[in-house]
């Protein structure tokens, strides 16, 4: 990384050490300063190794949280990031850059600063944003060569830290009992879709509210095959960087259930919502050493009823071991913190459009600055 500076006071590599640990507002002011640091900072070189620093601060104090939700009144998606402290404060309010030809955009997932946006919550249409709001910049994807399935059709997001690309899967299913998805794999580096139908899994991907979550360098899905009125129940594992599907049995009280299971990442660690019907509650089960069966752990139960709401959907987990529920009170829905360990729930004063809202773990970065929109 060879750049000509013009100081009398600090050597080249000091001041690019200063540089990776300043703030990415500042960094995007600098640009601006002169053409040597505009070509720097855009520079993929310094794009990474501020991804790295970034990721050893955020395994430290801990990532931020992307909320999303639609009031009704607006009925306008917003978001907002916000620190995992005490009061959930807002940090800041980044602005969508793009309108949804639905109510809103389905979040699919985060990965590395980048939000994939699928715009299908009601109508397909096969339009992909990649969305950085902490540089607010973003990428209209180009559309799959294999059209969206009357049936449904499941998306997946990861990085291949192997090639250093991120990849966007979609998996087309035309109805039960069929030989299996098609499925497309789409690389940000090369700009293209690509068929991988070859290696579609074995197991049907269950669409409750069409999870995933992208752990450990595979994006993961809930899966299941059925025989007569009989389940049989996985984690499907989609390995990024050697584009290949494997299975990860679930502990025995999930593997026969009816499929109707969330997805999750408690920490770092792969984590299932099982919604009971039947006790009306969610299961919540943490599987505590990745990729070992036996490690799979019953965390908690949260009741859907409450004297004061109904809880219609568990958000997030926050990482003092509180949890961010999606509550039902009167005619309105409302965010709650809820704390296992003392029974507690805390109003937060955000209210929203039940069956919209979305968290996420977020870290900023730099990433598509150095792409063209």
């Amino acid at each position: 990384m060879s750049m000509k500076f013009s100081s009398d006071y600090l050597p080249e590599e000091m001041m690019i050490e200063i540089l990776l640990r300043l703030p990415i507002k500042s960094l995007l002011q600098f640009t601006s300063v002169c053409k040597s640091w505009n070509s720097l900072i855009k520079g993929n070189i310094f794009i990474k190794n501020h991804l790295k620093l970034t990721t050893k601060r955020i395994t430290r104090d801990g990532p931020l949280l992307l909320l999303r939700h639609c009031p009704s009144e607006p009925n306008v998606e917003q978001y907002s990031l916000h620190l995992d402290n005490h009061t959930f404060q807002e940090y800041s309010k980044p602005q969508l850059p793009a309108k949804s030809f639905n109510e809103c955009f389905r979040i699919v997932g985060s990965c590395n600063g980048l939000i994939l946006l699928s715009d299908d919550y009601l109508t397909e249409t096969n339009t992909f944003i990649l969305w950085n709001p902490s540089i607010r910049k973003f990428i209209t994807l180009p559309k799959p060569h294999i059209p969206h399935s009357q049936y449904y059709t499941v998306y997946g997001f990861g990085f291949d830290a192997q090639r250093d690309d991120y990849k966007i899967l979609q998996l087309v299913y035309e109805g039960h009992n069929r030989a299996g998805p098609e499925v497309e794999l789409y690389s940000l580096s090369s700009g293209s879709w690509k068929s991988i139908t070859a290696a579609s899994p074995k197991y049907e991907i269950a669409p409750t509210m069409w999870s995933q979550v992208f752990v450990n360098g595979f994006i993961h899905f809930i899966g299941y095959s059925k025989k007569g009125e009989a389940f049989r129940n996985v984690v499907v594992g989609f390995d990024v960087c050697q584009e290949a599907f494997h299975e990860i049995k679930l502990p025995k009280d999930l593997a026969s259930e009816v499929p109707n299971m969330f997805i999750t990442v408690i920490g770092k660690c792969l984590a299932v919502q099982h919604y009971d019907s039947v006790r009306e509650c969610c299961n919540l089960w943490v599987m505590r050493e990745y990729g070992v069966v036996e490690s799979w752990t019953k965390q908690l139960s949260i009741d859907f009823l409450t004297p004061n709401f109904r809880v219609t959907r568990v958000l997030g987990c926050r990482k003092n071991g509180e949890f961010l529920l999606e509550v039902y009170k009167g005619k309105k829905g409302e965010i709650v913190i809820h704390d296992p360990k003392k029974n507690t729930n805390e109003l937060l004063g955000i209210y929203t459009d039940p069956g919209y809202t979305c968290i996420e773990t977020y870290m900023e970065s730099l990433v598509l600055l150095d792409k063209a929109t």
